[in-house]
C-alpha cells in the first residue's frame, strides 16, 4: 500500500506558503510519500464548504482564497525529484480544456515524468466560485458530459493526430502537435467522483480513481463494486485501475499515533485501495510521525488483488 499527501494551499496568518511548501515537499519527497496532491479551487465561501477552516484558528473568513493549483505544483516540482504530483482534482469548467491538457503536459515534462492529469466534473458547491470568477457553471449532467469530451480531447491531443476534434461542447481545428510529456503512453489520468455516470467514465478512461473518504468503508465498497461492474461491461480489466481515497490526518497522543489507525488502512487494502491521500497536518511533529511511524507500516500492508 502507498501513502500520499493532500496539501492545503490557502493563505494563512502565520506562515509563508512558499517556505511551508518547500519544507513539506522536500520532507515528503525524502521520506518516500508516493504522491502530493493539492485542491484546485480559486475561492470558496464557508457556507458551501463547512469543512473549510484555517490552520491557526476555528474562525472562517467570508471567502477563502486558494493559490492557483497548477502553479503550486510546478513550484513543488522544482524542489522535489521523486514524488508524483496532481491536483485533486481540476474541474473541467475552470479552464479551457485544451489549455488544461497542455498545462499537465508541461508539468510532466518539467518534473521528469511525475504529473497526473487530475480531472473531475466540478462539484455542485462550486457554483458561487464560478460566478465570482466569471466562469460558466452548467448543470450537473452537462458537466459530466463535458468531462467525457475533455477526456476524449486529451487522448486525441496526446496522440498527435492531425485532425479536428468535434465534440458537442468543444471543438478544436486540429490536434496536431508534439507533446512534451515524459510518461508513456501519456500522463496518467486521475478521475475523482461519486455518481454512477462518473464511475462509468472512470471505468472507461481512468488510470487512477479517487473514490470517497476512508471513514466510510461501506459506501466505498459499494462504489468499487459498481466500478468493477462497469469494467466488466466495457471489457476492461478492473485491476488496470489504481484506486485511491482521501483521509484526514490522524491525531497524535503522547508523541505517537494511535495504533488503531492501521486497522483502517488494512480494511482499505482489503477493499483493493492502493493508496491513501492523507491530509498534511499543520503540526510538524505530527508530520514527522506520519513519515517515521505510519509510512513504513503502511508500505508493508498488502493490497487485495495486487
Amino acid at each position: 500500500m502507498r501513502l500520499g499527501l493532500q496539501v492545503g494551499i490557502t493563505k494563512t496568518q502565520n506562515r509563508s506558503l512558499s517556505d511551508y511548501l518547500i519544507g513539506l515537499a522536500e520532507q515528503a519527497d525524502q521520506a518516500g510519500f508516493s504522491t502530493l496532491t493539492v485542491p484546485d479551487h480559486f475561492s470558496l465561501r464557508p457556507e458551501s464548504t463547512p469543512w473549510l477552516r484555517t490552520d491557526e484558528s476555528s474562525s472562517v473568513p467570508a471567502v477563502t482564497d486558494f493559490y492557483e493549483a497548477w502553479s503550486v505544483l510546478a513550484f513543488i516540482a522544482a524542489r522535489t525529484s521523486r514524488i508524483k504530483l496532481s491536483t485533486m482534482v481540476s474541474g473541467i469548467t475552470m479552464r479551457y480544456p485544451a489549455v488544461l491538457v497542455k498545462t499537465a503536459d508541461t508539468l510532466d515534462a518539467l518534473s521528469n515524468g511525475r504529473a497526473y492529469l487530475g480531472l473531475g466534473a466540478s462539484p455542485g458547491f462550486g457554483a458561487d466560485e464560478h460566478q465570482r470568477m466569471g466562469l460558466p457553471f452548467p448543470p450537473a449532467g452537462e458537466r459530466v458530459t463535458r468531462l467525457e469530451e475533455v477526456l476524449q480531447m486529451a487522448l486525441q491531443l496526446w496522440s498527435g493526430e492531425d485532425k479536428p476534434f468535434e465534440g458537442k461542447y468543444y471543438q478544436l481545428a486540429s490536434t496536431l502537435g508534439d507533446p512534451f510529456y515524459i510518461q508513456r503512453p501519456h500522463p496518467p489520468i486521475l478521475i475523482a467522483g461519486q455518481g454512477n455516470r462518473m464511475l462509468r467514465l472512470m471505468a472507461r478512461y481512468a488510470d487512477v480513481v479517487s473514490i470517497g473518504f476512508a471513514q466510510n468503508l461501506d459506501d466505498m465498497r459499494a462504489k468499487l463494486e459498481t466500478l468493477h461492474k462497469h469494467c466488466e461491461d466495457l471489457n476492461r480489466p478492473y485491476e488496470q485501475i489504481q484506486k485511491t481515497t482521501l483521509m484526514l490526518a490522524p491525531t497524535a497522543h503522547n508523541g505517537h499515533l494511535d495504533p488503531a489507525v492501521l486497522d483502517t488502512f488494512r480494511a482499505l487494502a482489503t477493499l483493493g485501495i492502493d493508496e491513501v491521500m492523507i491530509g498534511a497536518p499543520a503540526d510538524p511533529a505530527t508530520f514527522d510521525l506520519l513519515a517515521t511511524e505510519l509510512l513504513p507500516a503502511v508500505e508493508k500492508i498488502p493490497v487485495t488483488g495486487r
